[in-house]
């Protein structure tokens, strides 16, 4: 065997509670799947990561997401299902690659700390780390380089990041603890409240794409199965309008965040923050109608990424095409 492939490629990866994203060097993002594992629910054996879970008539598995606002809260699974994925992209266990991995800009050192544990436990013969927004700045092709602020907001599963980037690094950053997945919740709690059954995240997911807004509610409604208190499945029509409701609190939280980051800016980044605007990523930014939104509330143009949810793994596979050179440049954080 070529002992550079025992090596393996040098990798990008993106960590996120929704999935997880791998960008090999000069081929792409090799790997998009759920951030998952999953258990037998009788003998707690792990059966599937990822996509790969097994189909059939067994116990019903128990599904994990081991991944929480771009860390891992089970550092075990988490590095175990990184090591499936890595089998996937190189066909072997022994791949020892150099990984650039994306950080929270609000991360501790004790963060920073726990991604670079994990990711050596995961074989990685050498790990660099990248600021989240910053990652995202470049994926989504915007001029970090310059001296001139660029507002990247990354709106994930359950966490959305708002950063301000200039010169090559993060000088503004804020967390807001709330995401896609709070919309879905708040769709599963208005539907319990109006008609009393129980529905699933999923099935608020797909109502959600389907007919939610988050500008002004379109005269439409989807159909949603669920339970009811004594068991019974029903079906019932929510509107565009109970989803837009759902929708209240996240972007309101979204734009409250947005502005404090753009008043903390100087005069001169705020005034390129007001003419170039901000760039939304992540898989919150598929929300219909939130670009124009956010548009309207802060009053700078809004417009979201072309590959919004590969932003990041795009951003940070920029790196790893050219990790020879960056990785001396103030990108990475060895």
């Amino acid at each position: 065997m070529n002992p550079m492939r025992i090596l393996g490629q040098d990798l990008a990866l993106d960590l996120g509670a929704a999935s997880t994203q791998i960008y090999a060097r000069k081929r792409g993002i090799v790997i998009n799947e759920p951030s998952l594992v999953v258990r037998c629910s009788t003998t707690g054996k792990v059966i599937g990561y990822g996509a790969d879970t097994p189909a059939g008539t067994g116990p019903e598995p128990v599904a994990i997401r081991p991944v929480v606002g771009g860390v891992p809260a089970d550092v075990d699974l988490t590095t175990r299902m990184i090591r499936h994925f890595l089998r996937k992209v190189h066909g072997h266990p022994f791949s020892r690659p150099r990984m650039v991995i994306a950080l929270p800009a609000d991360s501790t050192g004790f963060a920073g700390n726990a991604l670079r544990d994990l990711a050596f436990q995961a074989e990685a013969r050498r790990v660099y780390l990248v600021h989240h927004g910053l990652a995202a700045a470049l994926g989504a092709g915007l001029p970090v380089r310059e001296a001139a602020g660029n507002m990247i907001i990354d709106i994930g599963r359950d966490t959305t990041r708002i950063a301000v980037v200039s010169c090559a690094s993060v000088v503004h950053a804020a967390t807001v603890q709330s995401g896609g997945a709070d919309v879905n919740r708040a769709i599963v709690a208005q539907v319990k409240h109006d008609h009393g059954l129980d529905i699933t995240e999923q099935s608020a997911e797909v109502a959600k794409r389907g007919i939610g807004s988050a500008w002004r509610p379109v005269n439409r409604t989807a159909s949603v199965r669920g339970v009811d208190r004594s068991g019974r499945t029903g079906i019932v029509a929510i509107s565009a309008g109970q989803v837009y409701e759902a929708t209240r609190q996240t972007v309101t939280m979204i734009v409250r965040a947005a502005r404090e980051v753009i008043e903390r800016c100087s005069p001169d980044l705020a005034a390129d923050v007001a003419d170039r605007g901000a760039v939304l990523t992540g898989g919150g930014a598929l929300m219909r109608g939130l670009a124009r939104r956010l548009r309207l509330e802060l009053e700078v143009p809004v417009q979201r990424a072309e590959r919004p949810v590969e932003t990041v793994a795009l951003g940070l596979g920029r790196c790893v095409d050219d990790i020879g050179r960056i990785s001396r440049d103030t990108l990475m954080q060895p």
